[in-house]
Order: C-alpha cells, then sequence, then structure tokens
C-alpha cells in the first residue's frame, strides 16, 4: 500500500533538512494547472445585426425622399390647378333661381335686381344680392342662399299694410310704424283710417303722417282698451296743432294727443266714462291741488244731476294736459 503521505510530499527520500533538524517536504514538484474552455463570443443574428451602410445605401435613401417631395408638390399643384379650373367652369355657376314667398312682388323682377345669374357659386356675394333686392318697393327683406351645385333660393318678406293715412283727396297706405307703402299687401278689411284735418295750405312737399299717432292708434287696437273702456271707435281724426282725437259710437271723444303718459290717459278716461254712464253730468271744475291718480283726476270734475230730469251731454273729453281734464 502506498504511503499516501507522499501526494502531499511528505514520506520520500528526498527531504531538504532545517537547521534545527526537521525535514520539510521539497518544493521541486510543478503545481498543477486546470484549464477552463473559453467560451465563444456569442454571434448576433441575421435579424439584430446592425446593418452596415454603404455609399450606395445613402444614395437610395436620399432619392427616396426626393421623390416623395416632388410626388406631394405636384399632388399640391394638380389640385390647386384643378380648383382653378373648376371655379372658373360652368359646372359651379348660377343656373337656377327659386324665388318664394312672392304675392305681390314679381318673382323675375326679383331674380334680376339681385344681379347673380351666371355668377361663380364660391365668390357669391349673397349680402349684396340681399341689398338689392330690398330695394325693390313690395320687398321688406330678402335671405339669400346657395343650392349646390348651380342653385340659388331667395326667401322673400313683403311689405304688410297696416291702414291709411288720408289727408284732403290723398290716400296712403301705411304700416304699422307709418311708413308709407308704394307696393305691399293689402291691409285687413277693418284696417283702421287716420284723417289729418289741413289746416291752411298744404305742404308743399306732399302729406306726411305722424308715426306716432300711427302707432298710438295700433297700441289702443291691439292692447284691448277699447274692450276695457267698452266704447267702439268709429274714427281717428289727427290735428298738428292737437295730435289725436279718437271718436267712438254713443259715447264722448277722447283728445289723446300723443302716446305719452298713456297709461294715466286710459285709466282717466275710464273712470269718466264711467261718471257718464251712470247719469252724473260732468262739469270742468279746475282742482285746488294737483291729482296723483286718475280718480283723483275724475274727482277734480264735478258731477251734479240735470235739471229737469234731463242730463246734458259731454261731447269731447281732453286728456292731454296731464292731471287738468278738459271736457266739452
Amino acid at each position: 500500500m502506498r504511503n499516501p503521505l507522499r501526494l502531499f510530499g511528505f514520506g520520500s527520500s528526498d527531504r531538504r533538512r532545517s537547521p534545527s533538524g526537521r525535514a520539510y517536504p521539497s518544493m521541486a514538484t510543478a503545481p498543477r494547472r486546470y484549464e477552463v474552455p473559453r467560451a465563444e463570443p456569442l454571434r448576433p443574428s441575421a435579424s439584430t445585426a446592425p446593418r452596415r451602410t454603404t455609399r450606395n445605401d445613402h444614395r437610395e435613401v436620399n432619392w427616396r425622399r426626393r421623390g416623395m417631395i416632388a410626388l406631394t408638390s405636384l399632388g399640391v399643384i394638380a389640385v390647386a390647378a384643378g380648383g382653378v379650373a373648376l371655379f372658373r367652369s360652368d359646372l359651379l355657376r348660377v343656373r337656377v333661381i327659386d324665388v318664394n314667398g312672392t304675392q305681390v312682388a314679381d318673382p323675375q323682377a326679383i331674380a334680376a335686381a339681385a344681379g347673380i345669374s351666371g355668377a361663380s357659386m364660391p365668390t357669391l356675394n349673397l349680402a349684396h344680392a340681399s341689398q338689392n333686392i330690398a330695394k325693390l318697393p313690395a320687398v321688406k327683406g330678402a335671405t339669400v342662399t346657395r343650392e349646390w351645385p348651380q342653385g340659388i333660393r331667395i326667401d322673400i318678406t313683403e311689405h304688410q299694410a297696416w291702414g291709411y293715412w288720408q289727408a284732403g283727396p290723398q290716400r296712403l297706405v301705411i304700416d304699422e310704424g307709418g311708413n308709407v307703402l308704394e307696393q305691399s299687401r293689402p291691409p285687413a278689411a277693418d284696417a283702421p283710417t287716420i284723417v289729418e284735418v289741413l289746416s291752411g295750405t298744404p305742404n308743399a312737399n306732399g302729406v306726411a303722417p305722424d308715426t306716432d299717432t300711427v302707432k298710438l292708434v295700433n297700441r289702443l287696437r291691439t292692447d284691448g282698451t277699447f274692450d276695457r273702456l267698452q266704447v267702439k271707435p268709429t274714427s281717428y281724426v289727427f290735428r298738428r296743432d292737437r295730435g289725436l282725437t279718437v271718436i267712438v259710437a254713443s259715447g264722448p271723444a277722447a283728445v289723446l294727443g300723443d302716446s305719452s303718459n298713456y297709461d294715466f290717459k286710459v285709466r282717466t278716461w275710464q273712470s269718466l266714462l264711467d261718471k257718464v254712464r251712470a247719469g252724473q253730468v260732468p262739469q270742468v271744475q279746475v282742482p285746488s291741488r294737483p291729482a296723483s291718480t286718475p280718480q283723483d283726476a275724475a274727482r277734480g270734475v264735478q258731477a251734479t244731476a240735470a235739471r229737469s230730469g234731463s242730463s246734458a251731454s259731454v261731447s269731447e273729453i281732453d286728456l292731454r294736459f296731464g292731471r287738468n281734464v278738459v271736457l266739452r
């Protein structure tokens, strides 16, 4: 059996002695070497390996970019040229004009006044066309809209007559604002007529309706005043020096003048009418202090019974002076 110590250098004949006489194993034996196989470096695959660019590749990328820019530029130029050609062509020009809402106005005259026949649809000035149409006598307003590709729609609002203003032999058709209408839709069957009583020589410029009076009559007719007062107006008389007088059936006329203090005048008128209907005869009396309400104004006019069983009639109630009511 071999000596196991020989594996570590003990028990051999080749010994060195220390000065003290001890023996040490010989160190002449070379140490063992253990070689580990080198790992091969990882080689990138063809899909993940960076591609080396060459001069030819650079030329290919530049040409592709230049080609895209050229194609884009050609496309923009082609679209612009096509748009210009389309605008100038007959495909987008006004060929059909549809006029709606006319009763007294001539549709052909409206289409001619618009001045849009054959015009380019994209560049058409609709506001200018509407203004030209509104200059016609019977037209109050017009709305012009496009109907692609070649149509135009015109919606007309015609003047509506409200009543009449008569001064002597001259009879004018007016609207609710007092404007004289040369051509319009006819007024209603029960349209009012305001008769102006001329004083002196007529104006050389012709008759001019008083707009405040027209608006006052319109308000009386529409806000239910006549129904509350239980009166039926028969005529409206206007004078430049005293304004409007409303003549009613079976009752005294009311001189309103103008539209100022409208509510006060109507309430005072109603209070006095109640006294007249009650059989009392109002007589003019100047109040000692100003009246603050229509009832006070009515009380300021003293009412007395008629003598001999008959009632003196009041033909006119003048409401122009505020709290100082005048009866005639």
